[in-house]
């Protein structure tokens, strides 16, 4: 679907949902692709909306880093981008060749377990010796979602287990995330169907100043809003949209 060819009444829509999405990410450091890809899912493809997500997760995602250059570590980092690149090239090619329906129905499954094991999560759990096993699946599996639809949010549960604060936490994903974002640009450049096109091109310079605006917003509230607060809607929000999704594909 070209940019043109929206409706005013949908555009206003993805602009609202992309600036919601990346406050929460100027806040957290995560939650950008989870709360846009589900929510613009009910008017795009998924084909439509990956591409995207990853044209403007590469300048937040290094803005993240150069901000909180001096907290991340390689230990964590190095072994986890060389699993998530191994995941990335199955999920890049379910993407490419598998039904836009099939591929929803997932998306909603994963959006609401995620939304539960973030529910049903230890308060504080720091794990500084990560475990070998654990850590391949992990990688090799966010690798397989964030190759379909840009989400590793497996990596956040992982990380936020190796990590003891803020800055360390937000350091660590976002370098692995732009691993993860200029590997899959460089590759979905090369598939046989394009992945990224004009469309996703036009689509992403039209949403950039909502994504830089929502940034600032998000910056300027991480310190005033409780943590809990936060994690609370956005666990509500993960849920309530993931069954809307889940419905509205399951009988098409």
């Amino acid at each position: 679907m070209q940019l043109f060819e929206i409706d005013l009444i949908y555009l206003i829509y993805l602009l609202f949902s992309t600036l919601f999405a990346y406050v929460i990410k100027g806040i957290a450091g995560f939650g950008n692709t989870l709360l846009m890809t589900p929510l613009f899912s009910f008017i795009l493809e998924s084909k439509q909306i990956t591409p995207v997500d990853l044209l403007l997760s590469i300048p937040i995602n290094t803005f993240i880093i150069l901000r909180d250059r001096l907290s991340f570590s390689l230990k964590i980092v190095i072994p986890l981008s060389i699993l998530l690149l191994t995941g990335d090239i199955i999920g890049s090619m379910f993407l490419a060749n598998t039904s836009d329906n099939i591929l929803k129905i997932f998306l909603s499954i994963l959006i609401i377990g995620i939304a539960i094991e973030m529910w049903t999560r230890p308060k504080k759990v720091y794990d500084k010796k990560p475990q070998p096993i654990l850590l391949g699946i992990i990688g090799v599996l966010s690798g397989i979602t964030a190759g379909i639809f840009g989400i590793s949010v497996l990596l956040v549960a992982y990380i936020s287990r190796t990590t003891t604060n803020r800055g360390e936490f937000r350091a660590n994903l976002g370098f692995v995330f732009l691993v993860d974002n200029i590997f899959r640009l460089i590759y979905y450049s090369t598939l046989p169907n394009p992945i990224i096109t004009h469309d996703s091109i036009n689509m992403t310079l039209f949403l950039l100043p909502t994504v830089i605006i929502g940034i600032y917003i998000g910056v300027k509230i991480d310190h005033r809003l409780k943590e809990k607060t936060i994690k609370k809607i956005f666990i509500f929000l993960l849920i309530s949209t993931g069954i809307l999704l889940f419905v509205q594909n399951l009988f098409i």
